[in-house]
């Protein structure tokens, strides 16, 4: 992985020509365009037009089933599609929330019965007021000078009628009012058929249209392409029938915009970056591997004369999950669950993407809770394979805090070695290694406590810090009498940042920290199921598989979580603190949108 070379190419020709070089341009897709000139904004043309078929779209890509799209040149009358596609959504819309009240009418009426009222003139102008008490303010009811009625008893709820010809005051039981309505239960049961039979209709009205999602993507896609075209033109130099678009192009494709150059007789200019100049930065990731660039983008965009720490970035990270996730039956179950999704996350880039980073996370946990020997919380039976795998004790703290510490100093090294070799000629090389000595004699005196080889590690930090001092003052030229000052305060200010040092190495504890409380909290939820069994016969089974479906999802999702926050931490903190130290911008080609699929 690294970043690609990039050269900054100017294109002249007769403004005539102007219009057919960017479609040229938009169709190859390799330059990043450099504003030539302040252009206002563009107001996109038919703005209403354009809202209500990307929300016809939407509809249509969201539809649960999709029929065989027509060809995407299918002849079709936008507007016609664009209006049933709406109409069909707002049906559905107005369809559901009719249901979700039924239902909750429904649902509201169920302790009453089917109650169907008599016309107000049979009941000599008197009405029926409910209310739901709670059986121990039954003697609530005693206070009443209304006349009442229990219509039904619940286990937690008296159910009553009250009759009067307007309201109780609100103070008559310690209870609100229900309000039941005037529809009986039964025909709102019916009502709620019909609606469900009416939603299954819009939906296969919606299905039937989908089959124009490819048509109205193709649309979106080609009034977006006209947007682009048009900020393009808005950009570029125009001055006596000359016209002049300049960009930033990858170096493997500056042949082809040379031959299209060629073709159109316009003049060009290939430049390479100067130091001054500042060119996009584009990830040049191996196929199957573009999840750790998307994790690298998530945060940063590295600067262009930086590096590219997708590859470090992806396998740490998959590592820090591993350590914080710590059991193998937590792995299983994810990998399980990405590889019932597989063909679905294919269905698109970014789905493709995504489910080599869950199958690699997945992979990574199984393995170190393999070593680990935990399996749900459970520990192998001695003398069995996964047993003699289990070499990794989580609850020994000595171990698990040595090899946080250790990971933490290698994943600071890998960053601080980058800074060192991009800066080998200059003072900001020297510091980056005198950085790595500091790393590294602060762990070794750290594990030689007691062995009396202390003294050499503390020398050879003051050696580390010498490094870093020299190397921050070479850094800072002198440009006056006082610029030699400036060079021991630039050298002492540096030295300050051995405690941001220390404190990051320190925050790989928690890969430990978080790794001993998933451990603990599974072991913990396998103690209390066992105990429930033991001193609840008979029902004790079923409260110890509740308590084990209960905890080991509540752990499992914490651990998920905390795998992912923390271990994109120790990436985007701790790592990129120290290996990156320009931030940049990313590549965007001008060219054509992808057809919708």
């Amino acid at each position: 992985m690294s970043i690609v070379p990039m050269r900054r190419l100017t294109l002249c020709g007769p403004l005539a020509d102007k219009a057919d070089t960017l479609k040229a341009l938009q169709k190859l897709g390799v330059m990043h365009l450099i504003p030539l000139t302040e252009a206002a904004p563009l107001a996109p043309r038919d703005a209403t037009r354009i809202n209500r078929t990307q929300a016809a779209y939407r509809h249509l890509t969201e539809a649960p089933d999709k029929r065989l799209p027509y060809r995407p040149k299918t002849p079709f009358d936008l507007d016609v599609v664009v209006a049933e596609v709406l109409e069909n959504r707002s049906l559905l819309r107005t369809l559901r929330d009719r249901r979700d009240v039924l239902q909750a009418r429904i649902e509201a009426l169920a302790p009453w019965g089917d109650i169907h009222f008599p016309p107000l003139e049979a009941l000599a102008g008197q009405r029926l007021w409910f209310y739901a008490l709670p059986i121990g303010q039954r003697a609530a009811l005693d206070l009443v000078r209304l006349p009442w009625h229990v219509v039904r008893k619940g286990t937690t709820n008296l159910y009553v009628a009250v009759i009067a010809p307007e309201e109780p005051p609100d103070d008559l039981l310690p209870v609100p009012r229900v309000h039941v309505g005037a529809v009986p239960r039964s025909v709102l049961k019916v009502e709620l058929d019909d609606n469900a039979i009416a939603i299954e209709k819009a939906e296969n009205t919606r299905a039937e249209l989908s089959r124009w999602r490819l048509a109205l993507g193709t649309h979106l896609a080609a009034a977006a392409d006209q947007e682009d075209l048009r900020d393009a033109a808005e950009h570029t130099f125009d001055a006596d029938a000359v016209f002049a678009i300049q960009g930033w192009v990858p170096a493997r494709a500056v042949p082809e915009v040379a031959a299209l150059a060629a073709d159109g007789r316009l003049a060009l200019v290939d430049e390479v970056p100067g130091p001054s100049d500042a060119p996009p930065t584009l990830l040049d990731i191996p196929k199957g591997l573009e999840s750790g660039g998307d994790l690298t983008s998530f945060y940063t965009s590295p600067g262009y004369r930086s590096w590219d720490p997708s590859l470090v970035v992806f396998s740490s990270f998959a590592l820090f999950f591993a350590m914080i996730v710590a059991d193998a039956g937590y792995a299983l179950l994810l990998a399980l669950g990405t590889l019932a999704f597989w063909r679905r996350l294919g269905a698109r880039p970014a789905g493709r993407r995504a489910r080599v980073l869950l199958i690699t996370l997945a992979g990574a946990a199984l393995l170190y809770g393999v070593l680990a020997g935990s399996y749900f919380g459970l520990k192998p039976p001695a003398g069995s394979l996964p047993a003699a795998l289990a070499i990794i004790h989580i609850n020994d703290f000595d171990q698990m805090m040595q090899l946080s510490l250790i990971i933490g100093v290698v994943h600071l090294t890998v960053a601080l070695g980058a800074v060192a070799w991009l800066n080998r000629d200059r003072g900001a090389g020297l510091s980056a290694l005198g950085w790595i000595v500091t790393l590294w004699s602060g762990l070794a005196a750290f594990l030689a406590q007691g062995s009396g080889g202390e003294s050499l590690a503390y020398g050879a930090i003051a050696l580390g810090l010498a490094l870093v001092f020299v190397g921050a003052a070479a850094a800072t030229p002198v440009e006056a009498p006082l610029g030699w000052l400036k060079r021991l305060a630039a050298g002492v200010l540096a030295l300050t940042s051995v405690t941001k040092l220390f404190g990051d190495v320190l925050s790989y504890l928690r890969l430990f920290a978080l790794g001993l409380a998933s451990a603990s909290l599974a072991a913990t939820f396998n103690a209390l199921a066992v105990e429930m069994r033991g001193t609840h016969p008979g029902l004790g089974v079923v409260l110890m598989i509740a308590i084990l479906a209960f905890g080991h999802v509540t752990n499992i999702a914490l651990g998920l979580m905390s795998g992912v926050v923390h271990g994109l931490r120790l990436n985007f903190i701790e790592f990129f603190g120290w290996g990156l130290t320009e931030e940049g911008y990313p590549f965007r080609a001008f060219a054509r949108r992808e057809l919708p699929q």
